[in-house]
């Protein structure tokens, strides 16, 4: 009995001093008492079985070819452009892009709303900038501003931690769209990271902010 006794005292001391001790994940959502002070875990949402595609920025001055178009841009006017250029940003006839394009005059040409805009980034549908981890999703299956990650891709791009921040008119359901940047080098990286086939789907892992109920 006295033995058990010192081997108590002594594992309370050791958890005392190591705070809340070891805490093991067994649910989705785990509070932990730690003293006075309340800890919330949260643990990765994953499932198997998702489509990945990818979409980049265009740069006007990388197409050579020869034909220009006239586009009427919003509180600009028209103005032209190489026509290659403006059909990967939006075309028409298919109704989707790329959204957002880089001009020969260093901004930015984008569609949406059923209009031409200007800006000076390519924005996505909060009207934010994009950036290289942004991606768009169905937010009925990743809520809005989750972390997000696809530990099979390749390219180091399994380990890139994504922003849940934008949406698209062709994204739905188990379908993420990876923004991979501006230029030449994100439309080859557009293609390794897409995964559209039924035997290529993806794994996907998501958390949830924490201001989501």
């Amino acid at each position: 009995m006295r033995i058990q006794q010192n081997i108590r005292k002594r594992v309370d001391s050791f958890l005392r001093w190591m705070g809340c001790g070891l805490l093991i994940v067994v649910m989705a959502l785990v509070t932990l008492n730690c003293g006075a002070k309340t800890i919330v875990a949260k643990v990765p949402n994953c499932s198997d079985g998702w489509r990945i595609t990818g979409y980049f920025t265009p740069i006007e001055t990388d197409y050579k070819t020869e034909p220009l178009t006239e586009v009427d841009i919003k509180d600009v006017g028209k103005m032209t452009f190489n026509a290659d250029f403006v059909r990967v940003v939006f075309d028409e006839e298919q109704g989707f892009g790329e959204g957002w394009g880089r001009t020969r005059f260093g901004w930015y040409l984008g569609n949406y709303n059923g209009a031409w805009h200007k800006s000076t980034d390519p924005l996505d549908s909060n009207n934010a900038p994009l950036k290289t981890n942004s991606i768009a999703v169905d937010n009925s299956l990743i809520p809005f501003n989750s972390v997000v990650t696809i530990p099979n891709l390749p390219g180091g791009w399994n380990r890139t931690q994504f922003i849940a921040n934008d949406v698209g008119v062709t994204v739905h359901g188990k379908h993420i769209d990876i923004y991979t940047g501006e230029g030449k080098d994100a439309e080859s990286a557009m293609y390794r990271v897409t995964f559209e086939d039924p035997e290529n789907r993806q794994r996907v892992c998501f958390a949830a902010p924490e201001d989501w109920k």
